[in-house]
């Protein structure tokens, strides 16, 4: 018994350490990104824009907390704050070494044991969904509005694909908490992880899309106040092409790394319509990635390396 629990506590050890090297190359591999001679000629012209934007960082993840605590509730499992902000941000460090960020359960996972893990799991894929969902819905309207769709062949085929895409989304995160799962044989165990997840859906589907509609207005308006850092006149127009960056840069398949430069090309495709200068909209991006993931990030990952015993649940 003895030898199995150092052969866990090492197997964790090392998971912590390649967990450790893949975030803190993620973090440096990020930076690097930054040309910074091609910034030389940037010039804050609004330093109270950034401000705002570091102040609505712990507007942005409270929210993202408020759906974490909505998860645990619904499972009745007893937490502390500590312990709920620790998970949060140990999901932050290994959502960013995932395709998506989908892996952010992994971190959350290290605080809780037992049979609870899979319904965590469901509920904060769940979640993920929700934030997902939101993404499309408002994306959708803002890239239909800044590219002027008319009704020819082929944007014609485009609209359609995209509004099939969200109504099967719709269909899918709506119909998840009702379809009757205990009525298939295989599934109508009281026991069974998915019939017991769909009560619990029941009870958080209409919180978790509020809560990701209002922390997807955050983090919107926090781009938004980073190009106006740098003397960017805010418009309608400008605010639709921030969205549309969003939806695209969401629906771009990407693999493990794979978001490294995509939201900054993507930004340059679409802001470029109306900025001119591209080097401000790669700098507004990278810096909001730094403020709202980086730095949480290397914040659990610390809480991650700190981790010595499970939340009992």
């Amino acid at each position: 018994m003895t030898k199995n629990i150092k052969v866990q506590k090492s197997l964790v050890w090392t998971l912590k350490m390649v967990l450790f090297i893949f975030v803190l190359y993620f973090f440096i591999r990020q930076i690097s990104q930054i040309e910074f001679n091609q910034f030389k000629s940037l010039e804050v012209r609004n330093p109270i824009c950034f401000v705002v934007v570091v102040l609505l960082l712990p507007v942005n993840w409270g929210l993202e907390l408020l759906k974490w605590q909505s998860i645990l509730k619904v499972n009745s499992i007893r937490f502390s704050v500590k312990e709920l902000i620790y998970s949060l941000f140990s999901g932050v460090s290994t959502g960013i070494i995932t395709p998506n960020r989908i892996g952010n359960f992994i971190g959350r996972m290290i605080f809780f044991k037992g049979k609870v893990r899979g319904q965590l799991i469901l509920g904060t894929l769940y979640s993920n969904f929700a934030q997902f969902l939101v993404t499309l819905l408002f994306g959708a309207v803002a890239f239909l509005y800044f590219f002027d769709f008319e009704f020819s062949s082929f944007k014609d085929s485009g609209k359609l694909l995209l509004i099939s895409i969200l109504f099967l989304s719709i269909l899918f995160y709506f119909l998840v908490p009702f379809i009757p799962l205990s009525k298939i044989r295989r599934l109508n165990r009281k026991q069974n992880i998915l019939v017991l997840f769909q009560k619990q859906a029941t009870k958080i589907f209409l919180p978790l899309i509020g809560l990701s509609s209002l922390r997807y207005f955050v983090f919107s308006i926090q781009f938004l106040l980073m190009l106006m850092t740098f003397g960017v006149e805010p418009s309608f127009m400008l605010y639709s092409g921030i969205l549309t960056v969003y939806l695209v840069s969401t629906l771009t398949p990407s693999l493990l790394f794979g978001k490294l430069i995509i939201r900054e090309t993507v930004g340059l495709l679409i802001l470029g319509f109306v900025l001119e200068n591209d080097s401000i909209i790669v700098a507004s991006s990278l810096l909001l990635w730094l403020v709202n993931l980086g730095v949480p990030s290397l914040l659990g990952l610390f809480f991650i390396l700190k981790k010595k015993t499970y939340v009992n649940a």
